[in-house]
């Protein structure tokens, strides 16, 4: 039950996934989205139903499975009609993975890399997806379109060319920027301005080859 001399739980800055068994509960879409929604304030299923649009019986399982797992906990309950409600946060502000999992010389290296590659490429095809029909991104918008830049949907697959140096200072500026924009607890200013944005950034050498100065197969702004 909850006590009101009790603190709100504070999620750790960062949770390690060691072992393939809680990569596979966390590298799912729907179960990435259940802790994005309880991140910054705790929620009952039903409460993450709601906004998910879906009845809360199909999310028992997944919640079930990120409790089990510690990625999520219970944080207070509480009795409605006789029922004992729980609420969810998430662990922690952030997740990452540890890179052993993906190590060559790991039988489950390639296993683990594909789940946790599957995992993100899918929610972030849903998540795209879903704001372009809810209005959120303007697939017109863009620095030389009509609609505004901040509603515009970025996306860029090039291939670079990098001495060691060059590519040493790219991810270092590029890491920079990122956590320029992203703050350690990420939390909410509370303005109704505010618009939640999805980040997901890869840069990575590559065996491929290609001319230099030729852009890969796809270069959308």
């Amino acid at each position: 039950m909850s006590d009101s001399n009790t603190a709100p739980y504070k999620p750790i800055p960062e949770y390690v996934v060691n072992d393939l068994d809680t990569l596979r509960v966390l590298a799912d879409p729907l179960r990435i989205q259940i802790i994005e929604l309880v991140t910054h304030e705790p929620r009952t299923v039903k409460q993450v139903a709601a906004v998910l649009e879906l009845p809360p019986t199909k999310l028992y399982y997944h919640i079930k499975l990120l409790e089990e797992h510690g990625l999520i906990r219970v944080v207070d309950t509480r009795i409605v009609s006789g029922i004992v409600e729980k609420q969810y946060q998430a662990t922690a502000l952030s997740y990452h993975v540890n890179k052993g999992l993906f190590s060559p010389a790991s039988p489950s290296g390639l296993e683990g890399l594909d789940m946790m590659l599957r995992g993100l490429f899918d929610d972030t095809r849903a998540d795209i997806e879903e704001s372009v029909a809810g209005g959120a991104i303007d697939v017109h918008a863009g620095e030389d379109g009509d609609g505004p830049v901040n509603r515009m949907l970025l996306i860029a697959r090039n291939t670079l060319h990098l001495l060691p140096e060059q590519a040493d200072d790219f991810y270092r500026r590029l890491r920079a920027l990122i956590r320029e924009f992203v703050g350690e607890d990420e939390r909410l200013s509370g303005s109704p301005d505010e618009q939640t944005y999805g980040l997901l950034v890869t840069l990575y050498p590559s065996t491929r080859q290609s001319s230099p100065g030729r852009s890969g197969p796809a270069d959308a702004e």
